[in-house]
């Protein structure tokens, strides 16, 4: 049954949503400014209209679970297993949705996605490159004239966030006098992002469930999209092309920024690291010359207590770039995964030094 739509939820709608937007898209808005009426109206008329969508079949369970419609839940889970669902582990690594699993129904359901994820195995998949569209997002310094030229940063985000989350941080940098452009990575973390609510995005492609042996390709393709995105911001933005960029990169961003300045060292002036990770696949120790070759200073920031990228892998880093007898820094830091906004203003200071 469709709820009534409260004049005021729909006047809250940007223009944009309310003139041009699917069911699914107003759902999806509703939902995240927490106008639940609203948001079930219109799931219920867009799986109605589209009953084989199960990304709003979940979505659907999760705000009816949330809203303590236990059943009605069920109801929505069980047409996501009719319409094909297969990932049961989306829906057992959902803290709201995990607990239906364990009821009678809910057992019912988790072996009928069982099924459909065995029945998958009569249609395999192969995998082939692919061109696309993609976005970045921009941060203007203070003060910004669009008369004036200004140095170019390229910050890379890591695996599961998106560049939003990022440039707000990089404002703790206090870098005045320079463009800061974030990329989004090329992939989109399914099972994250509906679990979640939000974008969350990698440059790994885990979701397409590929072949160790093309994660060389992977990364070929995600450095191509980065370096891609820089020569865009260096034509569209008023860029001051006598100053080498800067690439800051965290986490698995920090692996695309080592790949990124060792494949194209004369694009950049230097790299900060931010708690990176490594992988042998990158190629990067292999091109460790390049940074020497072309003068590419490095700065790599860790925290000591880093449960995700732990500071062994730093210290594998470190003894790489030292014995390639590049210009490399090692700052370590008491705390974890995240830098720290204190030491930010640190790390700007040394990236506007190289900007100069």
């Amino acid at each position: 049954m469709l709820l009534p739509l409260q004049a005021q939820q729909v006047q809250r709608l940007p223009q944009t949503i309310l003139s041009t937007s699917t069911a699914r898209e107003r759902a999806d808005y509703f939902s995240k400014q927490g106008m639940w009426d609203s948001a079930q109206a219109y799931y219920h008329l867009w799986t109605q209209a589209n009953p084989r969508d199960t990304t709003a079949w979940i979505a659907l369970a999760r705000l009816l679970a949330r809203r303590g419609e236990r059943d009605a839940a069920l109801a929505a889970l069980a047409s996501a297993a009719r319409a094909g669902m297969a990932y049961r582990a989306l829906i057992e690594s959902d803290s709201i949705l995990a607990p239906l699993l364990r009821t009678t129904r809910g057992r019912e359901i988790a072996q009928r996605m069982a099924t459909n994820a065995a029945e998958q195995a009569e249609y395999p998949a192969r995998f082939a490159r692919q061109q696309r569209i993609g976005r970045y997002r921009v941060l203007y310094p203070p003060g910004y004239d669009s008369l004036q030229r200004y140095p170019l940063v390229l910050l890379l985000h890591g695996n599961g966030n998106e560049p939003v989350m990022m440039l707000r941080w990089a404002k703790a940098l206090g870098l005045q006098r320079a463009i800061i452009v974030c990329p989004e990575a090329p992939y989109v973390k399914v099972a994250e992002t509906i679990a979640q609510g939000r974008l969350r995005l990698s440059a790994a492609g885990e979701d397409l469930a590929a072949p160790d042996s093309l994660n060389p390709t992977i990364t070929d393709l995600s450095a191509q999209w980065y370096v891609d995105v820089l020569g865009d911001a260096e034509q569209s933005l008023p860029i001051e092309r006598s100053v080498l960029p800067v690439v800051v990169g965290f986490s698995q961003g920090g692996f695309y920024a080592q790949v990124l300045v060792t494949r194209y060292p004369e694009r950049f002036r230097a790299a900060v690291l931010l708690a990176p990770s490594y992988y042998h696949w990158g190629g990067i120790a292999q091109r460790l010359g390049n940074l020497v070759r072309y003068g590419v200073e490095v700065l790599h920031v860790h925290g000591r207590n880093d449960p995700i990228v732990p500071i062994q892998t730093a210290q594998l880093i470190s003894d790489l770039y030292r014995r390639a007898q590049v210009s490399y820094t090692l700052i370590e830091f008491d705390g974890d995964h995240w830098i720290p906004d204190d030491l930010a203003r640190s790390i700007g200071e040394w990236i506007a030094q190289r900007l100069r």
